[in-house]
């Protein structure tokens, strides 16, 4: 198949994807969600933010020519605050997170859905120790192409709840900026999708993706209801409360997580205690 006759078709398969339209996202128009429940949800969105620039900066060390890494520098560029004041994209995140109701300082100590943890680690394997098509496929249609659809979804249930445009300045700037993010990474992905083992490569990267997104997505929602079962049954106990205990903190689980980076052929670097960039 022809390169962009390929990326097309892709483009309608991300699109249609259960991750992408999740009912958690897709009911917020007829199950509004309240400013707690927007809470829940940015305690768990929050680590993946600070994640994505550190899945484009190993993805950038894989590229196989000047070109491939010319439009994922691009892409990293806006992701470390160009034409958003300087801020990068968790600081912008951490805005919002206030305006929800998390405390200042306490955006990294607060307890994840197992789902979270599986999402960041699926994706540091990928973009470490898969094929480079696999880890741009990933981040290309397995994010770019996919957030500008999850987050109108999002931003009308935000909206719903009350928050004003500063508030969610994070969701309005993104709908634009990764529809840009998603045309550059074509531009990279027609370059070398021109194969049947480069395509299958990169769909395989963005189901990969989207498999995990839609679990994470699942998690969420099991956080807000077990809020909600909680509010409106006083004394009752949550079934979740004894795995809660156990879950873990982002900065718990930065400092376990270890991998082995795969540059090329007898080029690897050990990577520990990767620390994301949110700050």
């Amino acid at each position: 198949m022809e390169a962009r006759e390929f990326l097309k078709n892709l483009r309608v398969e991300v699109e249609n994807h259960a991750g992408v339209g999740h009912s958690l996202l897709g009911r917020m128009t007829i199950d509004p969600k309240s400013r707690d429940d927007f809470r829940i949800m940015s305690e768990q969105h929050y680590p993946l933010v600070c994640f994505f620039t550190k899945y484009l900066e190993l993805l950038l060390l894989k590229a196989p020519d000047s070109e491939g890494k010319t439009w994922l520098a691009k892409v990293l560029v806006d992701e470390y605050g160009e034409g958003s004041r300087g801020l990068d994209h968790a600081a912008l995140y951490k805005n919002y997170m206030h305006a929800a109701g998390v405390p200042k300082g306490e955006e990294r100590r607060r307890k994840l859905h197992p789902t979270v943890g599986e999402f960041i680690l699926g994706h540091m394997r990928i973009v470490t120790e898969e094929p480079f098509l696999v880890g741009l496929g990933a981040v290309g249609p397995g994010h770019e192409w996919a957030i500008p659809k999850m987050f109108d979804l999002v931003i009308s249930g935000l909206k719903k709840a009350g928050f004003d445009d500063q508030e969610i300045e994070y969701f309005l700037l993104h709908v634009e900026q990764d529809k840009d993010h998603g045309a550059w990474l074509e531009e990279a992905l027609a370059r070398y999708a021109n194969t049947e083992e480069s395509q299958a490569q990169i769909r395989r990267g963005a189901m990969l993706s989207l498999a995990a997104r839609e679990q994470l997505w699942w998690g969420v929602a099991d956080k807000i209801h077990a809020l909600r079962m909680a509010e409106r049954t006083p004394g009752m106990v949550p079934s979740t409360a004894a795995s809660e205990a156990e879950q873990e903190t982002l900065e718990q689980l930065e400092k376990r997580i270890k991998f082995r980076l795969l540059v090329s052929d007898g080029v690897t670097f050990d990577l520990a205690g990767a620390k994301s960039t949110g700050r």
